[in-house]
């Protein structure tokens, strides 16, 4: 008599294309609820709820909400590099460095829901790593390649009295950053209009950078 006991059948594991379709669905669907309700107010469950799974199968594929957030932020900043991607080729480096952080501010003016996602959140418990990751994330899109590259340009020509092109970079974006950041926020102030503000920060910090100003 067989007295083996035949093991009843798991679901067969899924292809690699059903995984991706799945996690692209997941950061949809996380994209969707974080802009129309903001990030701290969306929960892991309801975004499984939202996607039709359990909250195990998605943490199967990501981590956390901070893991998943930097999925989404590679959609955004994408988006914002082809947005900031057309300025004439032949432009001299300041005036493309110009260009660029006028569309920088532009492109978080027009979807200020993408700028809540990227900045206006919590802390959420990122690690380290997370945070190196979130960084490697902004700076390796292809609008921050740009921009950099061109505020190398201006400091290899000796243009700037600043020979380190990183901190000049930095200190550009604070100054839009801070102009973009309260228009969108400190709506109770009545604001000069957005373009002034931006080309009077942006032409006084690369005056002020500049050598022989």
């Amino acid at each position: 008599m067989d007295t083996t006991v035949k093991r009843k059948q798991g679901r067969p594991p899924k292809s690699p294309e059903e995984q991706a379709a799945i996690r692209s669905k997941i950061i949809g669907v996380a994209k969707e609820l974080f802009i129309n309700e903001g990030v701290d107010q969306v929960s892991v469950r309801k975004i499984a709820a939202r996607v039709g799974c359990t909250p195990r199968t998605l943490y199967y594929y990501f981590e956390n909400k901070r893991s998943l957030l930097h999925f989404i932020w590679v959609d955004i900043f994408s988006q914002l590099s082809d947005f900031a991607a057309d300025h004439p080729e032949n432009a001299e480096p300041i005036n493309k460095i110009k260009l660029l952080l006028m569309a920088y501010a532009q492109y978080w003016l027009k979807h200020p829901d993408h700028f809540r996602v990227v900045f206006s959140i919590e802390e959420l418990n990122s690690t380290p790593d997370q945070d190196e990751q979130a960084n490697e994330i902004i700076m390796q899109s292809q609008y921050f390649t740009s921009l950099f590259n061109e505020i190398k340009k201006c400091c290899e020509s000796q243009i700037f009295s600043e020979s380190n092109h990183t901190l000049i970079g930095q200190v550009l974006l604070c100054g839009v950053q801070g102009i973009v950041s309260n228009l969108l926020t400190i709506k109770q102030m009545k604001w000069a209009p957005a373009e002034q503000l931006l080309e009077l920060q942006i032409n006084s910090i690369l005056s002020g950078l500049k050598l022989n100003h």
